[in-house]
């Protein structure tokens, strides 16, 4: 029985030594497989962690960020009293305009494109009526402001010469682009019309709210108007707010480098 009792504890030690070998073993493969993967880590600079900065290629399609605050621009002028300065409260007034834009007068028949009051149906707008709503979110009254100045100033408008007119019309005078295009020069900060999206002095020049004026057909005449968005391009240029043409109805886009500039105002009362 004794020698029954010793045979079978040393089968037991086997068994326990043969199982302290097998986990001995499954540790040193293991240790060796952490080995390898380091290796292999140390080897390619492999990272486990997300790299959010993109190369060279991707970097250059991306927008370039242009902020501006346009609380610190200034301009503390605040005609409505609603706590906006009048330069972002012309650009959100514009803005605005892109919710329901309005048809281009000039594609609908019929329509005589004078109205007693002045503004036409919400629905219409010339590229004028763009400015003239724009200024009015901010409290200004461009029909009156322009009247007024025409009435003081009869002769530096071109109400003569292009239209017969002996005296001032309140309904049409500041819907017609000439006529703006002078009171803006008499009343508002004249800018730079050379637009250089490369020159981040000339950019920064540029603001959300200022009008600008064009020769978008290259003719030599001024025949659009339209207020700087706070919306950019991927190359940081600022978009316009208008009314055209074409295409047709009050819209955001990229035009200052495609075409003439003729006026560039920023209106500071």
């Amino acid at each position: 029985m004794l020698f029954l009792f010793n045979i079978l504890t040393s089968l037991k030690i086997l068994e326990e030594h043969k199982k302290r070998l097998n986990i001995k073993h499954f540790l040193i493969i293991i240790l060796v497989l952490v080995i390898i993967i380091a290796v292999i880590i140390s080897v390619n600079k492999f990272s486990f962690k997300k790299e959010y900065e993109p190369g060279s290629a991707l970097a250059e399609q991306l927008p370039r960020f242009r902020l501006i605050d346009m609380d610190n621009i200034g301009i503390t002028g605040d005609a409505d009293k609603d706590g906006i300065n009048d330069q972002k409260d012309i650009m959100l007034g514009a803005k605005k305009q892109l919710e329901n834009p309005a048809k281009n007068i000039l594609l609908e028949e019929n329509e005589t494109n004078y109205y007693r009051g002045g503004d036409p149906p919400e629905n219409l707008a010339d590229c004028t009526d763009i400015i003239a709503r724009a200024f009015s979110e901010a409290g200004f009254d461009l029909r009156e402001m322009v009247d007024e100045d025409i009435m003081d100033n009869f002769n530096e408008y071109p109400l003569r010469e292009i239209w017969g007119q002996r005296a001032s019309d309140p309904n049409i005078d500041y819907r017609r682009i000439q006529n703006l295009e002078v009171f803006f020069k008499r009343n508002a900060k004249v800018l730079d019309i050379l637009f250089v999206a490369a020159d981040s002095s000339n950019l920064n020049s540029w603001l959300p709210g200022d009008v600008i004026f064009f020769d978008m057909d290259r003719d030599g005449y001024t025949d659009n108007a339209g207020i700087i968005s706070d919306n950019t391009t991927r190359e940081g240029i600022p978009k316009i707010i208008y009314n055209y043409i074409d295409p047709g109805y009050t819209a955001e886009r990229d035009i200052l480098k495609e075409k003439i500039i003729t006026g560039h105002y920023r209106f500071q009362k």
